[in-house]
């Protein structure tokens, strides 16, 4: 199984996903914020089957996940232990040379900074795919 670390950087703040307040418990909010080289904004992805990966915490273990199991626009991305679950799964599709969108298995939505916030603290949730840089991510 490939494994890689990396920080996940939104293309339109140049701002990388954070675990809030370095918390290390289930249901820890994931934001953007201002890369500080630390632990809870760097993110190993494990390729699972069928092209997916599972993006899990390098400070707490624990894998970026869709609140609730929710299909629904908006809804929530926080950290939770790992259940072998679709909404916990993600594939990265290429959308430019160093830049893809980040898809949901369960719900086939992808990453989105709230709001298409440029401010540290914006949460991220998921989001119909819209094309539009606040869902467009880079490996760093």
């Amino acid at each position: 199984m490939a494994v890689f670390t990396a920080a996940l950087t939104a293309h339109h703040s140049n701002k990388v996903l954070t675990i809030d307040n370095e918390l290390t418990t289930n249901g820890a909010k994931i934001v953007q914020w201002t890369m500080e080289d630390k632990n809870h904004q760097q993110w190993q992805l494990e390729a699972t089957q069928y092209g997916y990966y599972v993006v899990r915490s390098v400070h707490s273990g624990k894998v970026l996940s869709v609140d609730n199991e929710k299909t629904t626009d908006g809804a929530e991305i926080m950290q939770w232990d790992w259940l072998n679950k679709p909404h916990q799964e993600w594939q990265l599709i290429q959308r430019g040379l160093y830049t893809f969108t980040v898809q949901n298995r369960h719900s086939g939505k992808v990453l989105s900074v709230l709001a298409e916030s440029k401010d540290n603290y914006a949460k991220l949730t998921q989001w119909g795919d819209q094309q539009k840089d606040h869902q467009l991510f880079r490996l760093t």
